[in-house]
């Protein structure tokens, strides 16, 4: 009787090691599947942000290449808009004004004539802007137009600045070889608003103070090079004329005079 106490005893204390063996097994199985369940989505989704971020960094990438490029483009077209400027202002009669010869008559007694002209401005067109013709009398047949110009720096006038961007006149008088300039006659008065400038026809705050403050710039190179004036001083483009002949005086953005007679009709 002992004996087989002894192997019941036995045979339930294996009974229970395998029972504790097979539930601690289905324990561990469970507990894998658990964190194979929870850890697999965890992994792809951390595989997807790293997707997601490598495109992102992608587009980054192209979007700093479109910047660049967008802002090369950018340069290149203002680059080239100023140029082409430049070489419209190079081009471009700032002040176009035309001295018709109406009439000479000899003066008795010398070996001069009277010469009466008519002095007025016109468009690129060459339509009058001011029906008013200044009409004027002049000894002799050599017709002086002195002018006050200023003249900037090339670098402005190459970036087309507003306010620089071509060379800036006044036309003083107008007189005869037989006169003294002082003895001529008065054209633009300073603080005139001339309206044959392509700004328009107000004359602007700082094209006033160069006005003002002429003869200063024009014998004080360090005063007149802190606004960008390379040049100011007189001038006084002439020519010989003939009754009947209209002649054209212009001022070249760069501050260069011409005066020149019309073809018939011009």
């Amino acid at each position: 009787m002992g004996k087989i106490n002894e192997t019941v005893r036995t045979v339930n204390s294996a009974m229970r090691t395998l029972l504790f063996a097979v539930l601690v097994a289905g324990a561990g199985v469970a507990g894998w599947q658990g964190y194979s369940l929870y850890n697999e989505p965890q992994k792809k989704l951390a595989e997807k942000e790293q997707e997601l971020e490598t495109v992102r960094q992608d587009l980054a990438r192209q979007q700093q290449q479109v910047e660049t490029l967008t802002s090369d483009l950018l340069a290149k077209t203002e680059q080239l808009e100023r140029t082409e400027t430049s070489l419209r202002l190079l081009k471009l009669k700032h002040r176009i004004a035309r001295i018709h010869v109406i009439d000479q008559q000899p003066i008795p007694d010398t070996n001069r004539v009277m010469t009466t002209v008519e002095f007025f401005e016109v468009n690129n067109e060459g339509v009058p802007i001011d029906e008013r013709r200044k009409k004027f009398e002049i000894e002799g047949d050599r017709v002086y137009v002195e002018c006050l110009v200023a003249k900037f720096e090339d670098k402005y006038i190459e970036a087309a600045d507003l306010d620089r961007a071509t060379a800036i006149c006044l036309f003083q008088r107008i007189f005869g070889e037989y006169q003294q300039p002082q003895d001529g006659f008065p054209l633009d008065q300073v603080g005139s608003s001339p309206t044959s400038y392509e700004r328009g026809g107000k004359t602007s705050e700082f094209e006033q103070r160069i006005w003002d403050d002429f003869w200063e710039f024009a014998g004080n190179r360090e005063k007149a090079a802190e606004i960008g004036i390379r040049a100011a001083h007189a001038d006084a483009p002439s020519t010989r004329v003939k009754k009947g002949v209209t002649y054209q005086l212009e001022l070249r953005a760069t501050g260069e005079f011409t005066l020149v007679p019309l073809a018939e009709g011009s």
